[in-house]
């Protein structure tokens, strides 16, 4: 199936298709650029930021790798927070203020499986509201959602644990 051709597939898999290094045959993200239509806020060698192009809040960016690497949150590792962290300190810079929502979605709540960052001006629309929903615990981890900020999936894979709907920070899923 075509459409689906963005999912991540073992390396191994002669069904996965390359464009080149670090570029997925089919994932649209992979062909982010201004040239293809997209509204590219800012590029470097690691991030492309663009705007989405079917907003939820006022404001709807994007922030995703240059290179598909990893499809979602779920297949992140501890090897990995540091490039969460330059995400979300790149979107910080770009859009900084405290109502500021950033966050993934978990599968299968995934759109397109190319690990992207959405970064949420308000006010939401109400699908917006709906859709991008960040619960707390007591403890500041994360609770049952299909939504995660960058600090949880910081303190969830700190923990040893794996990004999905149930992970709570500090504890395995």
């Amino acid at each position: 199936m075509k459409f689906l051709s963005c999912f991540r597939r073992p390396l191994e898999d002669p069904e996965r298709p390359l464009l080149n290094d670090g570029y997925q045959a089919g994932c649209v993200f992979c062909t982010v650029s201004k040239d293809n239509g997209f509204a590219v806020e800012y590029e470097d060698e690691e991030l492309i930021v663009f705007r989405d192009r079917w907003p939820r809040a006022l404001e709807h960016l994007l922030v995703i790798p240059r290179r598909h690497t990893v499809s979602t949150v779920h297949e992140l590792t501890a090897a990995d927070i540091p490039f969460i962290e330059r995400m979300a300190a790149r979107a910080r810079s770009l859009r900084p203020g405290n109502d500021v929502k950033l966050g993934f979605h978990i599968p299968p709540m995934s759109s397109v499986h190319h690990l992207h960052m959405h970064v949420l001006v308000p006010p939401f629309t109400l699908l917006g509201k709906v859709q991008y929903p960040v619960r707390m615990g007591e403890d500041g981890g994360k609770k049952w959602t299909w939504f995660v900020t960058p600090s949880q999936v910081v303190s969830i894979l700190e923990n040893g644990g794996t990004i999905g709907l149930k992970a709570r920070a500090g504890k395995k899923a």
